[in-house]
């Protein structure tokens, strides 16, 4: 299964849109099935009031990165930089993933480190393409 990633964005605030796991496409997800959940956001706090909230003025994001080693640091794939946007400037803040289980929550994850690796390697190959250009 090829997932196109940001898979929540703007507007949209869950993933899927529609009630089946996007892993296996069998089981139903949301309420009242069983699920396995990625909730990420933030709440706009009124500290006096002790309330908060999604919020308009809130965009949420998850992502997973690479920090590649730099100056005197050690560490595979030096000055390699990239960023996996899972969720991307959701409005309101909150972003929310649904599985139907943890198998598929699992496939998921793997799908995204996988995704990121591929970046890694892309990035890793383009930065000895200018090593070697530059000789």
């Amino acid at each position: 299964m090829r997932i196109v990633f940001p898979v929540v964005k703007g507007k949209i605030s869950r993933w899927p849109e529609e009630p089946l796991c996007p892993m296996c496409r069998k089981a139903r997800v949301f309420e009242p099935h069983s699920m396995a959940c990625i909730d990420a956001g933030a709440l706009k706090v009124n500290r006096k009031r002790d309330t908060g909230g999604p919020s308009d003025d809130l965009d949420g994001f998850l992502h997973l990165s690479w920090h590649g080693a730099h100056d005197s640091g050690m560490g595979d794939d030096r000055d390699i930089f990239c960023n996996l946007e899972v969720i991307k400037d959701v409005r309101g803040g909150q972003g929310e993933l649904y599985f139907c289980s943890t198998t598929c929550l699992r496939a998921f994850l793997n799908a995204c480190v996988d995704a990121l690796e591929q970046q890694i390697r892309r990035a890793t190959t383009e930065q000895q393409r200018r090593s070697n250009k530059a000789l």
